[in-house]
């Protein structure tokens, strides 16, 4: 029986170093991988079947920290070993923090690499026996839909609460993916008039030549091709209510007949020469700032304070975080009823990556993940699974700020290493005391 070699990956900004531990490892009977920088080893890491990293923290440009973080996501079955020559303790701890199994102070013998490169393989996890997380699929936090136990999420289903059995026009806005609709389907459909009708319409989708129609209606021969007459939408809601998504993008027109609506509750088709009385609830959003397009005169000023009467302002999922595993739950609940699969899991590393992702797309995007995942697994959701643009990714070298105390341990760093880390000599060079300089580096 042949064995496989197990494959390791030796990063080393240090030239001799390098050399140093590839030839330790080949007297291990390993096969080696060299890269000099954290660039460098990803393209190792991309290309090859990688076993182990060791990795130096202290690296210009971009540190062992990054890479540490980087393989943490992308490549989560590889454990990591840390070589250092300057320890400290805010080094340890980041490093371990950020997926490292061991630590080894430079200089180190042979025997004290070799016991740390079996200990970190003995501590593989397999891809296929990633530690799941079950997640209870239970909604009974939701409230017309709407799911989360934030403060933000609570304050909203107050609101609701309160608006939901009146006449009140509600404008709702917020960022796209934030759901709008969602919050007014739920005012019309936990409120009195829920079993009456509730009408949607995208302003931004109707051709504006045919919004007005749409909305009011019209008589036969109004306009070419108006062969019989007909209800516009606002009749269609009698009753109930009627869901103006995107009214920022109204014509002109329409927003004068909006108006007239509001204040006499009654609508004119097209072509006609009586107006109809109507009893309906309106209720506006919009993602954009309307406020801004009253001042640039692409919006009614008028207009906006009577649908403004109540107004809801959704938060991106951003800035509420804790509702993400409520979401979670939901989003995989719904797919595998779907798609007819049953306990369906995620585990607890794939749920971090989803936990730190910003969510430019809000909730919708992270549903459109959600269903993605259910499609594509039977049973368990790990690391592997998440899109790789969620995952960990390491800045530019051109692009990263660092603080003023990052540069100034860098510096320590650099004077520490050309003076073979003579800490005596380091304080002389800096001007600063030694007491100080132990300070800084830790």
């Amino acid at each position: 029986m042949t064995f496989r070699k197990e494959n390791i990956l030796v990063v080393d900004d240090n030239n001799d170093m390098l050399d140093l531990i590839q030839r330790q490892l080949k007297s291990f009977n390993y096969r080696t991988y060299k890269a000099s920088s954290v660039n460098e080893a990803i393209e190792v890491l991309k290309n090859s079947e990688i076993d182990l990293l060791i990795s130096d923290l202290n690296m210009p440009n971009i540190n062992g920290i990054e890479l540490l973080k980087y393989t943490q996501e992308h490549y989560p079955a590889i454990p990591k070993l840390v070589i250092s020559g300057i320890p400290s303790v805010y080094n340890i701890v980041n490093a371990m923090k950020s997926g490292a199994l061991d630590y080894l102070t430079k200089p180190f013998t042979s025997e004290e690499l070799h016991k740390a490169i079996l200990d970190s393989l003995k501590k593989r996890i397999p891809a296929s026996k990633s530690p799941d997380l079950s997640l209870e699929l239970n909604n009974a936090n939701a409230y017309g839909n709407l799911i989360g136990n934030s403060k933000q999420i609570k304050d909203l289903i107050e609101t609701i609460n309160r608006v939901k059995d009146t006449r009140a026009t509600v404008l709702i806005e917020g960022e796209s993916g934030t759901g709008k609709e969602l919050i007014a389907r739920a005012i019309h459909f936990t409120s009195k008039i829920a079993d009456k009708p509730f009408i949607a319409v995208n302003c931004a989708g109707i051709p504006e030549n045919l919004i007005e129609s749409e909305l009011f209606g019209h008589v036969k021969g109004s306009f070419t091709g108006a062969t019989e007459s007909r209800i516009g939408l606002f009749q269609a809601a009698s009753g109930g209510t009627i869901f103006l998504d995107e009214i920022g993008d109204a014509p002109m027109s329409v927003q004068v007949k909006l108006l007239r609506v509001i204040q006499e509750k009654e609508i004119l088709r097209v072509g006609a020469t009586k107006p109809e009385k109507i009893d309906v609830r309106i209720l506006s959003a919009t993602n954009s700032n309307l406020e801004e397009l009253v001042l640039k005169g692409l919006f009614r000023e008028d207009l906006y304070y009577r649908i403004n009467v109540i107004n809801i302002k959704t938060t991106p999922l951003r800035d509420r975080k804790e509702d993400l595993q409520s979401l979670i739950n939901l989003f995989i609940e719904k797919y595998s009823l779907e798609y007819k699969k049953a306990n369906i899991q995620i585990n607890d590393k794939a749920i971090e990556v989803l936990q730190r992702y910003s969510w430019p797309g809000n909730v919708r995007e992270l549903e459109n993940v959600i269903h993605r995942l259910v499609i594509m697994n039977d049973d368990n959701i790990t690391l592997n699974h998440i899109p790789e643009h969620l995952k960990y990714h390491i800045p530019s070298s051109d692009t990263i700020f660092k603080s003023l105390k990052e540069y100034e341990k860098e510096q320590i760093i650099k004077v520490l290493t050309a003076v073979n880390n003579n800490k005596t000599k380091a304080a002389q060079i800096l001007q600063i005391d030694r007491k100080t300089l132990n300070q800084k580096i830790l």
